[in-house]
């Protein structure tokens, strides 16, 4: 009969193993959620750079268009044709132009519709026929958006 010595060593190495895997994997675990942390503050500094960049296209925008509207009071006030005229028509269609490459479009209001204070500005309210109350009786300047938003309302006259 041979005396058989239980091998405590081999039940420390499996505890010394359960062990380890425990430890490796709070460390799979850590990463993973670092890692989704970090992807997450990527997609929101993206989103925060595309925000930041559409509010400056947008100030720019807004800029052409003040100097757009002075261009077409110039040639409001041009009596007569010359070549300055001309030369003054060419540089307003070319902001235009421009302005329409970064998605600025012209939003006209339709005289006689309903005045709608999201898209235009009251500027004046007048006497109006029967039946025109609160309709638009005259479009002063245009409004403007951008991508789908006004970023300049109409300004317009409205019948009382």
């Amino acid at each position: 009969m041979t005396d058989t010595i239980p091998d405590n060593n081999s039940e420390e190495k499996k505890d010394g193993c359960e062990a380890i895997r425990k430890e490796r994997d709070e460390y799979l675990e850590g990463w993973k959620r670092a890692k989704a942390d970090f992807i997450n503050y990527k997609k929101e500094e993206e989103s925060r750079l595309k925000s930041t960049f559409d509010f400056q296209r947008m100030f720019f925008a807004e800029e052409l268009i003040r100097i757009l509207e002075n261009f077409r009071l110039g040639l409001q006030a041009w009596k007569g044709e010359c070549p300055e005229k001309t030369g003054m028509e060419l540089i307003r269609n070319q902001i235009q132009d421009m302005l329409k490459r970064f998605g600025v479009e012209e939003m006209r209001s339709e005289i006689g519709t309903p005045f709608r204070p999201e898209t235009s500005e009251c500027i004046e309210t007048v006497e109006g026929r029967e039946g025109e109350s609160g309709n638009i009786v005259e479009e002063v300047e245009m409004g403007y958006t951008m991508n789908g938003k006004v970023i300049k309302p109409a300004k317009v006259k409205v019948a009382k």
